[in-house]
């Protein structure tokens, strides 16, 4: 939340913060200025002092009726004297903001984000200013979510729910041809075509894929992070993992999703991983609350796992089966984000949202992963990705 910027901010030692971008490549501006624009606009804050936004033209004057900042610096006249001597502003910055500092700065040292364009970052240590590189600082203000920021995520988790029950259906729809190959409709399922499907369901929940989404076949899912090749055929009696991770296209907040899907056979060996991946789900959601230390939700996890008979890279370092991955991560406007799982001795916060992922793979099987969005409260964690079961046979 903003009030957690100054004591950062005092914290790393910066009197002012800059950041430039746009809503749509640079997430901390959509949580500093809540304008959604293409429009690249700089931010400004003096350590104890309101944020404001610099910029001209048209987007100062969208940027005065749809941010959340009220202070502003008007840029369009240094555009014009630019524009006059026939030069780009992107491509002087120092003059940029050689006005911007002059004006509002009285600090010593100013931060800038590891995102901020290095063309900039050398301007104003040409400029005479000393800056230093504050990489996470934001990131961490953003991890304590309001209110209406978890009802956001817990939106963007009901669009992903939807979006995999449907496809859910085609899975279930699907006959099983040669091979164990699925076929709807007289055409064979493939990633690419199940990917597809995927995005326009999501489209009718206003949303869309962040990055990609991971469709993983069989023995395949053993590498957890496949995202799976577009003529993959989806096939009968084998795991199929889908990890679906999309962004609400007008409010930006992502959720993460990720179930197993088998249809038809159910071995042992498979039901086993199952078992192992849900109870180890539950373990860590049942640590999972304000004042939790990091590593104790993550042990809960792994040493669930060990109990049911898997391996771990947490509690064996060359272990290269069973769960080889970390338990989770923040989300909000981006799909990893602070607080970070590997942080094992620091706590988690009444109002982090966290995406919790056990899983467990095996070389000649593949992969079974369950991935629910959890926002931290004073009570335990409250899940935010409801309306999907956790196991699906078809």
């Amino acid at each position: 939340m903003f009030e957690d910027l100054d004591p950062l901010m005092e914290d790393v030692g910066i009197d002012a913060l800059v950041c430039e971008g746009n809503a749509f490549e640079v997430p901390d501006i959509v949580w500093l200025t809540g304008f959604r624009s293409t429009d690249s606009v700089i931010y400004f804050k003096n350590q104890g002092e309101k944020g404001l936004i610099a910029t001209g033209y048209n987007t100062l004057d969208r940027a005065k009726k749809e941010s959340s900042v009220t202070e502003y610096h008007d840029l369009t006249p240094i555009y014009k004297d630019l524009r006059r001597e026939k030069k780009r502003a992107y491509e002087h910055p120092d003059v940029i903001y050689g006005e911007i500092l002059t004006s509002h700065f009285s600090g010593t040292v100013i931060g800038v984000p590891d995102h901020l364009p290095a063309r900039v970052l050398v301007a104003i240590q040409q400029l005479g200013y000393d800056v230093k590189v504050v990489p996470k600082l934001v990131n961490k203000a953003r991890a304590t979510k309001t209110k209406e920021e978890i009802e956001i995520i817990r939106k963007a988790g009901h669009a992903t729910t939807s979006a995999i029950k449907r496809v859910v259906e085609m899975i279930k729809d699907a006959d099983v041809g040669e091979k164990d190959s699925l076929v709807l409709d007289g055409t064979p399922l493939t990633v690419g075509r199940i990917k597809l499907a995927l995005e326009h369901f999501l489209l009718d929940q206003g949303a869309e894929s962040a990055e990609d989404a991971i469709v993983a076949v069989g023995d395949k899912g053993f590498d957890w992070h496949y995202l799976g090749k577009s003529d993959d055929h989806l096939k009968a009696n084998v795991p199929i993992i889908m990890d679906v991770f999309p962004r609400l296209k007008h409010e930006r907040y992502v959720a993460d999703v990720t179930r197993t899907i088998v249809k038809g056979r159910v071995d042992k060996t498979l039901q086993n991983m199952f078992d192992a991946v849900h109870s180890a789900l539950a373990a860590s959601i049942e640590a999972l609350t304000d004042g939790a230390k990091i590593d104790d939700v993550n042990m809960a996890c792994f040493q669930t796992l060990k109990r049911h008979g898997y391996d771990s890279s947490r509690l064996n370092l060359d272990a290269e089966e069973g769960m080889t991955h970390g338990l989770g991560h923040g989300i909000g406007l981006e799909v990893h984000e602070e607080p970070s799982m590997y942080r094992y001795e620091e706590h988690f916060e009444a109002g982090h949202v966290v995406a919790i992922e056990p899983g467990v793979y095996l070389k000649a099987i593949g992969g079974v992963r369950i991935e629910n969005d959890y926002a931290v409260t004073k009570n335990g964690a409250k899940r935010l990705t409801t309306d999907l079961e956790d196991l699906i046979f078809v």
